[in-house]
């Protein structure tokens, strides 16, 4: 029985739009520091500084763009996000460590944190991949630190601010990623209330129609048959007066139940029609099928032996079966196989009920 929920590694075309353009104002924001930091860096310094900027950060950057557009980037793209701000902060740590041994220039390192804060939050790295950028950023920060005494006597004082500010963007990942979780859950519990009956389970009436309606189109253009049942609990009514709501109520749990154990097939769509009324949609089933079905329905109603006293046709609860099974082309919509499957229905009804039939004739007692 197919189930609607929220998948959270879905993109829209217009979540993928906003992603790529935020890679790409992510490049024309190192292009315009680079227009700023030219006018700061020694004369000595400015082909390498260009050459780190535009011919390794830059090309970084628009290999992830164009990997965005690979049909498999949603499963890799973690991984491409983790690797392209590491190499962009790496970069920026080389350039620091050139810019002093060329020209004991202490570059500036804040270009870390524009990068971390970029994957964390504009990219949206989950918690474990930015817990890794923390730890690895940090580390070569340190390295880089030890290496070279860029910063004189502030030297690990700044060392120190780069591991807390890593460390408070990666806590403020972590508690990003709490409130998404929470609001996917909460979604969820949204989705299953408005689209399952409270007492059964099955689906209700606006979700069967929506998943069994996708079906019947995708069946109808690949030629493939369907079968629509229609059930309903024989004396439902009387059954109530006699025994109670609370009674019924288990009554309808249990064709409920039944029918979970009959149409246990993925694709199967079972829903609560309404009061005592439930339908099924099954895919590919030939008729005689679709009969067999129907007999071990009323077999198991057979087993359970609830009495029904209040009954004028047997002493115990039963459920008939109407069924409509064919071509969904030869139907100008679901509806009509439904209101075939509901007249069979009807049909068994008048006939003596605890039965089945398919399209009007009898086939099971």
């Amino acid at each position: 029985m197919p189930k609607v929920s929220v998948n959270p590694n879905y993109y829209s075309p217009r979540d993928m739009l906003m992603l790529r353009l935020s890679i790409l104002i992510g490049g024309v924001l190192i292009g315009l520091f680079m227009i700023g930091d030219l006018q700061m860096v020694p004369k000595g310094l400015v082909d390498a500084y260009v050459t780190n900027r535009a011919f390794v950060q830059l090309p970084i950057v628009f290999a992830l763009l164009a990997s965005s557009f690979h049909p498999r980037f949603l499963q890799f793209a973690q991984a491409a996000f983790f690797l392209t701000i590491l190499s962009l902060v790496y970069t920026n740590y080389y350039l620091i460590h050139v810019s002093w041994k060329l020209a004991a220039f202490s570059f500036p390192y804040e270009g870390t944190f524009l990068y971390a804060f970029f994957g964390f939050f504009v990219l949206g790295m989950t918690f474990r991949y930015a817990l890794w950028l923390m730890f690895l950023s940090s580390a070569g920060f340190i390295c880089l630190m030890l290496l070279d005494s860029v910063y004189g006597d502030r030297t690990f004082m700044n060392a120190g601010f780069v591991v807390g500010s890593l460390f408070i963007g990666v806590i403020g990942r972590h508690r990003l990623d709490l409130l998404l979780g929470e609001l996917k859950g909460a979604n969820e519990q949204l989705i299953t209330l408005s689209t399952t009956d409270g007492l059964t389970g099955l689906l209700n009436r606006r979700a069967f129609t929506s998943e069994s309606e996708r079906l019947f189109a995708i069946l109808r253009r690949s030629g493939q048959p369907l079968a629509v049942f229609m059930i309903d609990l024989d004396h439902f009514k009387q059954f109530n007066d006699c025994y109670g709501h609370q009674e019924g109520d288990r009554a309808i749990r249990c064709q409920a139940d039944i029918l979970r154990s009959v149409f246990k097939r993925e694709t199967d769509i079972l829903g609560r029609y309404g009061g005592e009324e439930f339908i099924v949609v099954a895919e590919g089933h030939s008729a005689s099928e679709s009969e067999r079905q129907a007999a071990r329905i009323l077999t198991q109603w057979q087993d359970l032996a609830m009495p029904n006293e209040g009954s004028t046709s047997g002493k115990f609860l039963t459920c008939s079966i109407g069924i409509c099974h064919g071509m969904p082309a030869d139907y100008d919509s679901l509806e009509n196989m439904i209101k075939t499957a509901d007249e069979a229905l009807y049909s068994v009804k008048e006939r003596g009920r605890g039965r089945s039939i398919v399209d009007g004739g009898l086939t099971a007692q």
